[in-house]
């Protein structure tokens, strides 16, 4: 098999993003099981580092618009980069202080367009296309148009990491960007007249993949869509999550030393401890991480602080300097008789996240909207327990404790989202915590033992094309 797959983001990066990350993890585990891959995104200079890491290995025109390219290449063979400063080199990727680009949907159906010529150009015919979120949306319409007979039969699947993302365009851009018009109506790409690149994606794939199976449902019975949920559930038939993966060789922080898992954490207790300037004496030290995809979490957290305080518990947050959370809950830290500490998180600092979970016995997640649930599998795999909702999107991976510590690795309510539930389920871990160190740790180990490899979603996704 061949894969050629168009991101808007991908490679290389000095320091990857969310969808950087995955897309890589997916084209990386993909090549292990002897599928040969192409991944095809800008060339982003301020995020790809040091330029003599590149070479230019081919300069054509694309046949959409007629416009000159530059293909790199950089360490790694299976990533290739479509260079034009113009459309590429600029202070952000979508576009600044929350404003996109108004020509995104020029500057990512170009990219669509010379990711294909590249391909006709080395004779590279894949077995399937790829395209992750709305900015690799439109590979599969330009190849039926713009390079018909090369690339016209071939089928496409479509990843959304995020369906609240979308970039919408005039009606009268539609030729320009690739489109069939006759496909712009209400059950094709029209979105209140006007064009969806999500939709368009959703609309000319053979499937769509979530990046968990509790995303994907919460689209289809929960109305997660937004605007879009009509449409996605009239294609639900389409629709399939398959849970996205972590990178164990980086969120196992005990893979080198290799020690029991109950030794590790203790050493890794001590680390944090001494980053915090902390003593956490004998509490059980919460971890509680608030990022972009954090959801209802802090507001959770905010609203139980006077009850955590009571209890045998030491609360690290995890926040961005400059932010609402850090400033709130650095005033409540900075309170006499707190037990909290803050923790700087700046720009997803994964080594950061990492040490936090490693040095903390429980993770608390109240609702989160990030799709894979990816914190909450990480969280595992340094051996800390979560505590979170049976609708998080990989509950169905999640065994809850309610008694019985043989075979659970997390701390389970109906809605996380509700204060009354998470607490007393708190209560509950604090209890088990304090009073049974050894029926406590065979949660650890059942945490820490538990593995979801990017190797297994690959293996999902190979089954599902095979399928459709």
């Amino acid at each position: 098999m061949k894969f050629l797959a168009v991101s808007p983001e991908a490679g290389e990066w000095t320091k990857p993003s969310q969808l950087a990350g995955a897309v890589n993890q997916l084209a990386l585990a993909s090549s292990r099981t002897g599928t040969e891959t192409l991944t095809i995104s800008p060339y982003y200079p301020r995020l790809l580092g040091d330029p003599s890491q590149f070479k230019c290995v081919f300069k054509g025109v694309e046949k959409l618009r007629n416009m000159p390219f530059e293909v790199l290449v950089g360490q790694n063979s299976q990533f290739a980069y479509i260079r034009y400063d113009s459309y590429f080199n600029r202070d952000a990727i979508y576009g600044e202080n929350r404003i996109p680009y108004n020509d995104n949907h020029l500057r990512f159906s170009f990219l669509a367009s010379a990711a294909l010529a590249y391909a006709e150009a080395i004779h590279f015919q894949p077995t399937m296309f790829c395209g992750h979120d709305w900015g690799g949306a439109l590979v599969c319409p330009i190849a039926r148009t713009a390079y018909a007979g090369s690339f016209d039969n071939i089928p496409f699947y479509f990843t959304i990491h995020n369906v609240t993302y979308d970039f919408h365009v005039t009606e009268s851009e539609i030729e320009r960007i690739g489109l069939p018009r006759r496909d712009f109506n209400m059950d094709g790409y029209e979105f209140w007249g006007k064009v969806s690149l999500l939709k368009a994606g959703v609309f000319y794939a053979n499937k769509v993949m979530l990046p968990s199976p509790g995303y994907c449902d919460g689209i289809i019975n929960d109305h997660l869509g937004g605007g879009l949920s009509g449409f996605l559930v009239r294609n639900k038939e389409k629709l399939k999550g398959i849970q996205f993966g972590v990178n164990y060789p980086f969120w196992n922080f005990n893979s080198k030393a290799n020690q029991p898992i109950e030794q590790a954490k203790k050493g890794a207790r001590s680390t944090l401890s001494s980053r915090l300037g902390k003593n956490f004496d004998n509490r059980m030290v919460m971890f509680c991480h608030l990022g972009e995809e954090s959801g209802r979490t802090s507001e959770t957290l905010a609203t139980l602080l006077g009850d955590i305080n009571k209890l045998n518990v030491f609360v690290v947050v995890g926040a961005i300097p400059g932010t609402q959370e850090w400033n709130f809950y650095s005033s409540v830290a900075n309170q006499p008789h707190s037990h909290m500490a803050v923790l700087d998180t700046e720009q997803e600092n994964n080594l950061v996240v990492r040490q936090a979970l490693a040095g903390s016995d429980i993770l608390f997640t109240a609702n989160p909207t990030e799709p894979s649930a990816s914190m909450i599998l990480k969280s595992l795999a340094c051996g800390t327990i979560p505590l979170t909702g049976h609708d998080v999107g990989c509950a169905n991976l999640l065994t809850n404790y309610v008694g019985d510590f043989a075979r659970a690795n997390a701390m389970l309510v109906d809605d996380s989202a509700a204060p009354d539930q998470m607490i007393r389920k708190l209560k509950n871990a604090v209890q088990l915590y304090s009073t049974n160190q050894e029926s406590w740790n065979y949660l650890v180990r059942n945490a820490y033992q538990f593995r979801y490899e990017w190797d297994r979603t690959i293996s999902q996704y190979i089954i599902t094309i095979g399928e459709s």
